[in-house]
């Protein structure tokens, strides 16, 4: 009788799941996903086809959840995956995780759109930032926009704001700038308002514009996007501005 596999486990800090494994000699990923709320089993999935260097180029990952939605889970063809009878594999209990779980404990960096959108891809709905992480984003320049409920576009770091939405927001390197019908007889307000508004570029809140998705955005900025679940489901393809492109100060 041939002895049970055993796959090696290793700890992630990740929304979506809680450790990663891979049996090289079989050439199969293993990823085990948080408990269901419901039932509080742990269910364990095998991808096919997953290298050793691709394995270490996930372990090693910025971002897990990232790594997962991008390299992964968008390749169903590529690694074909299926739910594991456990009793047929031996997963070793998860070793600690080596990985931040958050900016405040990385080495420091210069804070990027792309670093930021990295690490914010694979966040559970409702736990998107850290407060450090605003406040971080902010000193950087950098503007967080993502989506709440069916009718909030929601604003961080640089742009501290909330709007409702489905709407058009108008961004320069200011930052937002407010409705005209919400200025009301102030005359320095809306001599900064005409003045901005030629400059301003638009930022499109799209409501299940896209399949799969609760909330996206449209603009013609440069920008990064991340990924927010909802147990484990896409709910929103948020986006990072850096003011500095919009010739704001670095």
């Amino acid at each position: 009788m041939s002895a049970t596999p055993q796959i090696v486990m290793h700890q992630v800090e990740s929304s979506q799941f809680a450790a990663i494994g891979h049996a090289p000699e079989l050439g199969l990923l293993a990823i085990q996903f948080h408990p269901k709320k419901s039932t509080g089993q742990s269910d364990i999935y095998h991808y096919q086809n997953f290298s050793a260097d691709l394995f270490a180029e996930f372990l090693g990952a910025e971002s897990h959840g990232s790594f997962f939605i991008q390299r992964i889970k968008k390749c169903a063809d590529q690694f074909p995956y299926s739910k594991v009878d456990q009793a047929a594999f031996n997963h070793t209990a998860p070793q600690p995780a080596v990985k931040p779980a958050s900016l405040a404990e990385a080495a420091p960096v210069k804070l990027s759109k792309e670093l930021l959108a990295g690490l914010l891809t694979g966040r559970e709905y409702g736990k998107e930032m850290l407060k450090e992480e605003e406040m971080q984003a902010k000193a950087a320049g950098l503007i967080v926009i993502f989506g709440a409920s069916d009718d909030l576009m929601e604003f961080r770091g640089f742009v501290e704001d909330e709007r409702g939405a489905p709407t058009v927001a108008l961004i320069d390197a200011k930052g937002l700038l407010p409705f005209r019908e919400d200025i009301e007889h102030d005359d320095e307000v809306l001599k900064d308002y005409f003045a901005r508004a030629p400059q301003v570029r638009a930022v499109d809140a799209l409501w299940s514009d896209e399949d799969g998705y609760t909330w996206t955005y449209r603009t013609d900025m440069p920008h990064t996007t991340f990924e927010i679940v909802e147990d484990g489901e896409p709910y929103c393809r948020g986006i990072v501005i850096d003011v500095a492109d919009l010739g704001g100060a670095a």
